[in-house]
């Protein structure tokens, strides 16, 4: 291609005389007024004209960032003018102009468009703090200002993706980023200014945290706010030992993406304090997202509780520390809907909990509901132990698969019943192991 004179098609005279004009209308335009610019009133012989267009174009070009549209040709495009009249095409025109001769040709080629970024202004940051940004045609030079500390380089030779590096940041915070860019050619493009939100703080809740009566077949389970990046590393970074600082059998391993559990072997020493560790620097979550503080959780187990439930004589026995402190009569499941046998825990309790059959639809047979259910303690699925004020048969199955239990709560029919829901309420506790028998054993059907 021949050289190209970069005045030729957009005469020095015709641009001071342009900008001299606009100049004088900013004398009494207040929105020119409210422009940051200072300094003497502009002569296109002073020996710093040239810095004084750039000046001015600058300005009208950050004044106006909304109505030059990226990705658009500025040779191509209708006229865009402001309040006045001002062309803000031949405002860009001059900008490039001035600040580098090169943009003429720029312009004469078609090469003077600003590239359209792909993905929208506002951003997430990545997990290992990188950000992405994707154009839609090759940019020159690009750099960020800014709050957060970033270094950009060119993904590949096309120039048309770049990543940000960025350092240290707050977790869940917006910062404002402004990218300073030019084409290809060198000509700069006015500034681009973007929103980088950085990734949230990873949360973790003990299931058992500040519990000081816990039952010893409870499983131990952190709760992470989101899942974490990775599993096998989380499961080494966290630590469970007696506050005397012994180590406790067990394994880890995890339920679901976000919970990771540990399960004592064979089960929680009684009476004991535990403290529960975790390095915060092994534990981030799959958007980047690290714990504030290092892990630290704090509980202890009570004294050795056992529910034994005997389906042949329809009977419960409470055992502490190997001694029977109480026998109930019990009322278990009926033989279309027996109670499940074999060794659980009490994973779940509520003073009042509202039960209903599951799967089968309002109105049809064998629905049920029933609120207030005093004193109820799941310990497989479904099945509790709990009181029961709508029935006196206690001795004889008469459930759904749970294990009734007298109380006076809400019992208007029989006002004088015992209060052994109650009681085994107030002597377990979460984690207090229930082993179901079909027949008791031979030990006690001699006594």
């Amino acid at each position: 291609m021949p050289a190209t004179n970069p005045r030729a098609s957009f005469p020095s005279r015709f641009s001071f005389e342009l900008v001299s004009s606009i100049f004088a209308l900013a004398l009494t335009s207040q929105t020119l007024q409210a422009m940051p610019l200072t300094g003497p009133p502009f002569s296109p012989n002073a020996p710093d004209a040239k810095a004084q267009v750039a000046r001015l174009a600058t300005a009208w070009l950050e004044r106006e960032t909304s109505r030059v549209l990226p990705g658009m040709d500025l040779r191509a495009r209708p006229p865009v003018t402001d309040a006045w009249g001002f062309d803000l095409e031949k405002g860009a025109i001059l900008q490039a102009e001035a600040l580098d001769p090169k943009a003429a040709r720029d312009r004469n080629s078609g090469l003077l468009a600003v590239p359209a970024l792909e993905g929208g202004l506002a951003r997430m940051l990545g997990a290992d703090g990188e950000l992405i940004l994707q154009f839609d045609r090759p940019v020159g030079n690009l750099g960020v200002l800014g709050a957060l500390s970033a270094s950009v380089s060119a993904v590949d030779a096309s120039r048309r993706s770049f990543r940000l590096q960025v350092g240290s940041y707050a977790q869940g915070q917006t910062y404002p980023l402004k990218l300073i860019w030019q084409t290809v050619t060198g000509t700069p493009l006015p500034p681009l200014q973007m929103e980088v939100a950085t990734p949230p703080a990873l949360e973790a809740r003990l299931n058992v945290q500040g519990i000081d009566n816990l039952g010893l077949m409870l499983p131990l389970q952190l709760i992470f706010s989101e899942p974490v990046r990775d599993r096998m590393t989380a499961k080494q970074a966290v630590s469970v030992k007696t506050s005397d600082g012994a180590n406790v059998p067990g394994y880890w391993h995890w339920v679901g993406k976000q919970r990771l559990q540990f399960t004592p072997r064979p089960a929680w020493p009684a009476s004991t304090t535990f403290e529960v560790r975790g390095d915060e620097a092994l534990l981030r979550a799959e958007s980047g997202g690290r714990l504030e503080a290092p892990l630290a959780g704090r509980f202890s187990t009570g004294t050795d509780r056992h529910i034994f439930v005997y389906l042949d004589r329809q009977q419960a026995t409470a055992v502490e520390n190997g001694q029977v402190v109480r026998t109930f009569k019990v009322s278990t499941g009926k033989a279309k809907t027996p109670t499940a046998t074999g060794s659980f825990y009490i994973y779940d309790r509520y003073l009042r909990k509202t039960m209903r059959s599951r799967g089968i639809p309002k109105g049809r047979p064998g629905y049920y509901e029933v609120e207030d259910v005093p004193y109820t303690q799941f310990f497989k699925g479904d099945l509790a132990l709990h009181g029961a004020f709508w029935h006196n048969g206690f001795g004889h199955p008469a459930s759904h698969g749970c294990v009734n239990l007298s109380t006076k709560e809400k019992n208007t029919r029989w006002p004088n019943a015992s209060e052994d829901a109650g009681w085994l309420y107030g002597w377990a506790a979460l984690g207090v192991p229930v082993t179901v028998y079909r027949e008791a054993p031979m030990a006690m059907a001699v006594k």
